[in-house]
């Protein structure tokens, strides 16, 4: 139905309407607010505006047209995103202009979207006009049982009283229904009707939001990450000292600028920027990495002019803002221990007063910032620190990335396979090699390992092994090569041919099949790989003999390229051993004989 006067605006609400002097400069401001992303306006802030579109007496506007034609726009536009789900802008517009007799000449396509403070504004301000209701429709109730109760005798109050009290209920029941939760993680579930469809809605739009995940330019690890770094949760890559965790971090942050180039922050005036806390390294050193990262070659900056390290970072790096590229990357420097947990919040707001929005966090490392709570009990205090990092993600609606130490177990495992040169040394080390707490794998979502190996022509690969993660991951182990005469830029295979490898010392026929989830599998995979080498050893003494080696390394080959690999090994391992001994025993009657 078009709505084309005020004597077509229907009444739904079953309080008398009431008149409400709201200006034209608001009425404005609504039209442009029903319009905004869907991360900043949920289904209850558009179901708050619905309540008082409708308990508003119109009969004023007659002799206002201008307020008229806005009305009709937000009551079109409410009908989109609320009955029909239109969340895209241009769509929404479309709709309403469907719907209308008139040309909209007081929206700014150029200057549609709101500030995230004007978006809040709103939301209060729609709350507490619709809290006036109540107390507009109550006051007359309340005054008379105000005059009731100072004339009444003293026998007669205690029932003027329990009315008081049910009057008060019912206005604090309205006013609550009538507050909104602008945070994510204020979001209260219910099967209640009015709140059950609210909720799926917001959860649903939350989570087929393309920009809840930010991808980097390595397929392996978006694999581990179960589709890229997810927001609200914290991810933790674990090494050795040296072995390149820093180095780790500043690749995924130009990575997620390079491959989220339509990314759409939750505030549309705002920049998005991804923000590097180093703690480490200062901003110097990190700006000489980052060059080095995206420049081929050894030379360093030091050795060229200004003009041309500019050219060369702006050109080869591609590290530069515009409308293909709008991601920036903030660099921030704090001495060790130097700061605690809060001053994340205190960044993040500096930063939105700049102008930006932080969509991601990096922080070099969590053994260098306090915990808002200290303890003397460091084990503990690592623990909330993650805790901490964990409700700032969420508060935030951003993943959280860090770094931490390997205790010196994993150290010395790593130098022991180094001297071998036959295993995949990240599969090596686990859960019980990750430095002072396990209290911060617990509270991570994902922890990653990585190392340093070795291909068996000498070429350099960082190697990840994930041993935590709370999401669905296609992958638990990989090794991303280093670019050509880089010793810091991984390679990126995002949109090619993958580069990386899902081992380096194993024959691709005994891999353990990555789709096969099997709890422990690597150290299953280790133990398999071990029976392998010792096999291979007695194959090569007893090559002769053919018929002594019925279990032979095809037959290994073919059982691990089953579905049941592991069970199959096993099997295959308890068989091979029995024509072991058999073969020993035979051995023996033969001296014996002799």
């Amino acid at each position: 139905m078009k709505i084309k006067n005020v004597s077509q605006v229907i009444n739904t609400s079953d309080d008398k309407p009431i008149k409400m002097a709201i200006d034209l400069m608001t009425y404005t401001t609504f039209c442009r607010y029903i319009l905004q992303p869907h991360s900043m306006v949920k289904m209850e802030h558009l179901v708050n505006l619905r309540k008082l579109m409708s308990i508003i007496d119109y009969s004023t506007y007659e002799n206002d047209p201008e307020k008229v034609r806005r009305v009709n726009f937000i009551l079109r536009g409410l009908e989109a995103r609320l009955d029909n789900n239109i969340n895209d802008v241009q769509l929404i517009l479309n709709y309403i202009m469907g719907g209308l007799d008139f040309e909209v000449d007081f929206i700014d396509y150029d200057n549609i979207y709101l500030s995230k403070y004007e978006v809040l504004f709103v939301h209060n301000l729609v709350s507490e006009t619709i809290q006036y209701r109540f107390i507009y429709s109550s006051i007359d109730e309340m005054q008379e049982l105000c005059t009731r109760f100072k004339t009444s005798d003293y026998s007669t109050r205690g029932n003027i009283v329990q009315e008081f009290e049910s009057l008060i209920d019912r206005m604090k029941n309205e006013f609550r229904k009538a507050k909104t939760e602008n945070n994510i993680t204020e979001m209260t579930f219910s099967l209640r009707e009015d709140r059950f469809d609210s909720v799926v809605t917001n959860t649903y739009n939350i989570i087929t939001n393309p920009s809840r995940r930010l991808i980097c330019g390595m397929q392996g690890l978006n694999e581990m990450t179960g589709g890229g770094f997810e927001s609200g949760r914290v991810y933790m890559f674990l090494g050795t000292s040296g072995v390149g965790k820093s180095i780790t971090l500043l690749n995924i942050a130009r990575q997620i600028k390079e491959y989220n180039k339509s990314y759409r922050t939750k505030d549309p005036t705002k920049t998005p920027c991804v923000v590097i806390l180093t703690m480490e390294n200062t901003v110097v050193e990190t700006i000489t990495r980052l060059f080095d990262l995206v420049i081929e070659g050894n030379k360093g900056m030091q050795n060229y002019d200004i003009d041309e390290v500019i050219n060369m970072l702006r050109n080869e790096g591609q590290l530069f803002l515009n409308d293909s590229s709008p991601i920036d990357i903030i660099i921030k420097y704090k001495a060790n221990n130097s700061i605690n947990t809060s001053y994340l919040y205190t960044l993040y707001d500096d930063l939105e007063d700049e102008g930006y929005e932080m969509i991601c966090l990096i922080q070099d490392h969590i053994k260098r910032i306090r915990s808002i709570y200290p303890n003397n009990d460091l084990r503990l205090e690592l623990g909330d620190r993650v805790n901490e990092f964990k409700v700032f993600a969420a508060e935030k609606d951003i993943p959280v990335l860090t770094n931490s130490h390997l205790n010196r177990d994993a150290a010395r495992i790593l130098e022991d396979a180094s001297r071998k040169n036959n295993q995949d040394v990240g599969k090596l080390l686990g859960k019980s090699n990750i430095g002072e707490s396990m209290l911060m794998i617990d509270n991570l979502d994902s922890a990653i390992i990585i190392a340093l190996d070795y291909d068996e022509e000498g070429n350099r690969y960082l190697v990840f092994n994930n041993v935590k993660y709370r999401d669905k991951v296609s992958r638990f182990y990989m090794a991303q090569p280093f670019a050509l005469n880089s010793t810091i830029r991984l390679v990126e295979d995002v949109g090619c041919a993958p580069a990386f490898r899902e081992s380096l010392h194993v024959r691709p026929e005994l891999q353990r099949n990555s789709i096969v989830k099997v709890s422990g599998a690597s150290i299953m995979t280790n133990n398999i790989n071990d029976v392998v080498d010792d096999f291979k050893d007695v194959d090569d003494e007893e090559n002769d003999n053919s018929s002594n080696n019925s279990f032979g390394q095809k037959s290994i080959y073919n059982l691990l390229d089953n579905e049941k690999e592991v069970e199959n090994a096993i099997e295959f391992m308890d068989n091979w051993k029995g024509n072991f001994d058999l073969e020993i025993s035979n051995f023996e009657d033969m001296l014996k004989k002799d």
